[in-house]
């Protein structure tokens, strides 16, 4: 609340108080050319004050007062605007030197929204976060102070006069006679009173009567309330409290010149003396809300004496007048077209924040320190940590991730991911980079985490920030969710504490493991709809079965994906509860309790149970039949788990109408399975993944987990494979995926590592594959071997390919090869010249400054034009060095060319010891150190007799 009041309603409140000053000093100006004019138009003229102090919004029009002043004015919708003297949130909105975010995204990954690096954001070093909050936030609490005391000084008065008036005496229908008050007055709102001192004469009370009724026939005690009221909001501004006092002596004037009207102008002298005998009383103070009495009574006497009766012409003049100011300060000018955070109350709910860009770079502008760990002189990092003046920011990114509508009433939710650097007053070098921390080329910091944002956007395009975390990489927020609006939901549900199922809970705490150790952190169960209800199913090992045809038919199926026969269905029946029980029963299954929700069977080691459940509209039931067998579960961690897992799975069936969605997630969990063999021996490698469902086809989303199975020959194989995410090519077309896999097998000598292919088809179609015989293996080492070989083996000469520079680094594609490792030892392109070195020496990376000649050198220089290393690079791996990170060798632009310098030698190649060919790619592999696999990956080109090189990887790297 007070957020909203010191950042939303005093602005809104000083930019009614400039605007109607503007109007107050126009009708000063006005009322004193009408000031020998009837005061009843003087009066009319405070009503466009009143309108202007109470409404912040107005129509708009072509002709304004203040439109001529260039007031600034934002609309708020077709017909209205607002003027805006001081900023809707100025505290937060107050930038000074900040470079607007961009709002253009560059092209992104589909489904993402990504908003470009902004350049930097800068303010002076050790300037306060948001300068105006302090003074504002004293405003503020200054102006609220003033306001309850003007209306408490208001209650006691009028509780005061209350006390007064006991023992009145009425007259007739709303007129009282009250003893100890000195002046008359009207008091109340829905059935005001007029109260007449007691010592007033038959002549005096008539004409002071008539007055009083003037006020209740005009609704001046209702004027009156509304003037007092803005009184008390705007008591800061000495022109309302002017304002306020000539209004009400307009008022009694003209009431006065009423009351002369229409009993004549004889009875001028006995009105006036009827006012003079009341003037000597104390007077009721008219700062009351509901009790307004007389005053200047000198003035009204003046103002008698001089009254006549105006002439019909004067009356029309005076009225055109009064009308045209009145319009001409009742309209605001139109808009700039951009609404603002204050749309009219017809509109809805107004967030806090224009937009989610504002709320980040309002972030950034905060940070005005920075805490930091100094390095020592021995490159440790400092114990305690050490505080510096942030004096630049830069944003990294700013993502938006996903957005569900339908959750929050007010509006859509949307998760936001963003991360920026900082710039400190202290010398670069002096900070120690701890725990992941960089610096870029510009010396901007990344001292602080990645954060994702949770915000709600409103009809009219503003935010209300809901949460703003520290997270590493988003992860945390994604989690095991399917999709960005599942997170969403999650969060949301959470947060509010909603009564609604999650997308993603974890039943860690539900499992009792045979080996406590082997428990893991966390145990993610993900929620399956289906028609009419719901279950969580873990987010791994388990696969759904393929029955399309039988879901229309109210069957779903899922089972073990360690291939333990353990099996769970769900399905839909028309029959009523009694009549499965009696099924259940005639099938040899057993109630475990008088519920008889819960049946079970066991026969020749098969455990069987049955899950019956009443349909939420109350046609037919439910069933969900879980089955494994003794045979299939074994000690191993996760297997041991399965008969737990799968009677958690069954209890979590709910029936449901209608579920609360977070946008319908088409995913599902796959696998495919591939039969690798090595020398006669033979397992299964199946991979699970991800797809979608998008615009009417599969798509792969993930590759999530990999498992080996025995088949035969080998001692033991290890369940758990790896699937090797970066190596994963795409096969022939979108639809299908070259998956390398590592697994570790025992053929009796021991654990090693082997690696194979599994290929995915979301068609349902396979590229061709073989294992490649031992004479292709040889004619691919023939020419990636530099040595040249005699008949028993040894080495009589060298014949090294440019290529097999290729092999003197590991990169998962090809374009992230080792410039510098690729060209330490590339063949020259001719000698170095004179004006070459010289002009070497000019760069800032060449090592030799020190040298004075060429031929002082400690080590040769090698020259390599681009030339002649695009060629090679072209011809073998399809890229140039334009596709490389060139950055760590030296360059020379006006020859063209990059210089290395070393005195030794050294060659590379890669010798195959196994191979396959899958579709138009080859995968060649050897063993290197640690018991790790190099493979290298070549793309066949059609047609030809080429290949080209993919990647070079080894496990474990």
């Amino acid at each position: 609340m007070g957020e909203f009041v010191m950042h939303r309603l005093f602005p809104i409140v000083c930019n009614m108080s400039l605007t109607a000053s503007v109007v107050i000093l126009a009708v000063l100006a006005v009322r004193r050319l009408l000031r020998r004019a009837p005061k009843v138009f003087s009066y009319a003229l405070w009503a466009v004050v009143l309108f202007r102090l109470l409404c912040p919004v107005s129509v708009t029009s072509a002709v304004s007062l203040l439109g001529a002043l260039g007031a600034p004015a934002q609309e708020r919708s077709a017909v209205t605007s607002v003027v805006e003297y001081v900023p809707a949130d100025i505290v937060r909105n107050m930038a000074p030197t900040v470079t607007p975010l961009p709002q253009e995204p560059f092209p992104a990954e589909p489904g993402k929204n990504i908003v470009s690096t902004a350049p930097s954001v800068t303010q002076p070093a050790a300037a306060p976060a948001s300068p105006l909050s302090g003074p504002v936030a004293v405003l503020t609490l200054t102006w609220l102070t003033g306001m309850a005391l003007l209306l408490l000084y208001s209650v006691i008065s009028l509780l005061r006069l209350r006390r007064r008036l006991v023992g009145a005496v009425r007259l007739e229908d709303n007129i009282y006679l009250a003893d100890y008050i000195p002046s008359p007055f009207v008091m109340g709102l829905f059935r005001p009173k007029i109260y007449l001192p007691s010592t007033l004469t038959e002549t005096e009370r008539g004409y002071i009567l008539r007055h009083e009724q003037y006020h209740l026939r005009r609704r001046d005690h209702v004027v009156k309330l509304l003037s007092f009221l803005a009184l008390c909001v705007h008591w800061f501004n000495p022109l309302v409290w002017a304002a306020f006092i000539l209004a009400g002596k307009d008022m009694e004037m003209s009431c006065d010149e009423a009351v002369v009207r229409e009993l004549g102008e004889d009875i001028r002298a006995d009105y006036s003396a009827s006012l003079l005998s009341l003037a000597t009383g104390r007077r009721i103070v008219a700062g009351m809300p509901l009790a307004f009495g007389e005053g200047d009574t000198g003035g009204r006497i003046r103002n008698l004496l001089n009254w006549k009766r105006p002439q019909p012409w004067i009356i029309a003049v005076c009225a055109v007048v009064c009308v045209g100011l009145i319009a001409l300060c009742a309209a605001n000018p139109k808009g700039s077209g951009t609404p603002t955070e204050d749309p009219p109350a017809s509109q809805a709910e107004t967030g806090q924040w224009p937009s989610v860009e504002a709320y980040v770079q309002q972030v950034m502008l905060s940070q005005t320190e920075a805490r930091y760990y100094a390095e020592n002189a021995d490159g440790t990092a400092s114990g305690q940590p050490h505080t510096a003046a942030v004096t630049d920011r830069k944003l990294e990114y700013l993502t938006k991730g996903g957005e569900l509508a339908g959750l929050d009433p007010d509006g859509v939710l949307e998760e936001w991911e963003y991360f920026y650097l900082v710039k400190l007053d202290v010398d670069t070098a002096s900070v120690a980079l701890v725990g992941g921390q960089y610096y870029d080329d510009e010396e901007y910091f990344s001292l602080d985490d990645r954060h994702v944002i949770v915000a709600l956007r409103h009809d009219d395009g503003s935010y209300d920030i809901l949460c703003d975390d520290s997270i590493n990489d988003g992860g945390d927020f994604f989690g095991y969710h399917n999709t960005m609006e599942e997170a969403i939901y999650d969060w949301y549900v959470t947060d509010r504490k909603l009564d609604l199922p999650l997308y993603v809970e974890d039943w860690i705490d539900q499992i009792n493991y045979n080996n406590p150790n082997d428990k893991p952190g966390n145990y993610p169960v993900h929620r399956y709809d289906v028609d009419g209800g719901y279950l969580y199913i873990p987010t791994s090992a388990w696969i759904m079965a393929d029955v399309t045809a039988h879901r229309s038919h109210g069957h779903w199926e899922w089972y073990s994906g360690y291939d333990t026969g353990s099996i769970l269905t769900v399905d839909r029946f028309t029959q009523t509860l009694e009549d499965e029980y009696i099924t259940s029963r005639k099938q040899g299954f057993e109630p475990l309790d008088d519920t008889k929700q819960i049946w079970k069977r066991r026969q020749g080691g098969i455990n069987e149970r049955y899950y019956f459940y009443p349909t939420a509209d109350g046609n037919g039931c439910w069933r969900v039949w879980t089955l494994w067998t003794d045979l299939g579960i074994s000690n191993y961690v996760h297997i041991f788990i399965e008969p737990q897992v799968m009677y958690l799975m069954a209890e979590s069936f709910t029936p449901t109408e209608s579920l609360p969605a977070a946008g319908a997630s088409t995913r599902t969990t796959m696998t495919s399975t591939y039969r690798a063999e090595v020398d006669g021996r033979a397992a299964d490698l199946t991979v699970s993944y991800t797809v979608e469902q998008r615009n009417g086809e599969l798509q792969l989303c993930s590759l999530d987990s990999a498992r080996a199975r025995n088949v035969h020959g080998w001692e033991q194989v290890h369940l758990a494979a790896t699937v090797e995410q970066h190596q994963s090519l795409f096969g022939s077309g979108l639809y299908q995926y070259l998956v390398p896999v590592s697994y570790e097998a025992d053929r009796g000598s021991g654990w090693e590592t082997f690696q194979a292919v599994v290929e995915i088809s979301l068609t349902g179609q396979y590229s061709p594959r073989r294992t490649l015989t031992q004479e292709e293996l040889a004619a691919y080492n023939a020419v990636m071997d530099p040595a040249v070989r005699d008949e028993s083996g040894d080495i009589v000469d060298l014949n090294i390919q440019p290529f097999s520079y290729f092999f003197s680094s590991y990169y998962e594609n090809v374009r992230n090869l080792n410039f510098e490792e690729f060209i330490r030892y590339f063949p020259d392109s001719g000698q170095a010249t004179e004006a070459e070195f010289e002009a070497l020496k000019k760069l800032d990376d060449w090592p030799f400054k020190q040298v004075a000649r060429m031929e002082d050198m400690p080590v040769p220089i090698h020259r390599h034009t681009v030339s002649s290393i695009n060629e090679v690079l072209t011809r073998w791996g399809g890229i140039t060095t334009s596709d490389l990170d060139t950055s760590g060798v030296c360059y020379l632009e006006e020859y063209d060319a990059y210089y290395t310098f070393t005195s030794d030698f050294n060659m590379f190649y890669f010798i195959a010891e196994s191979g396959e060919q899958v579709g138009n790619y080859v995968y060649l592999r050897k063993s290197v150190e640690n018991g790790n696999i190099a493979v290298l990956t070549l793309r066949l080109m059609p047609g030809t007799d080429e290949w080209q090189i993919v990647s070079h990887w080894r496990s474990g790297s």
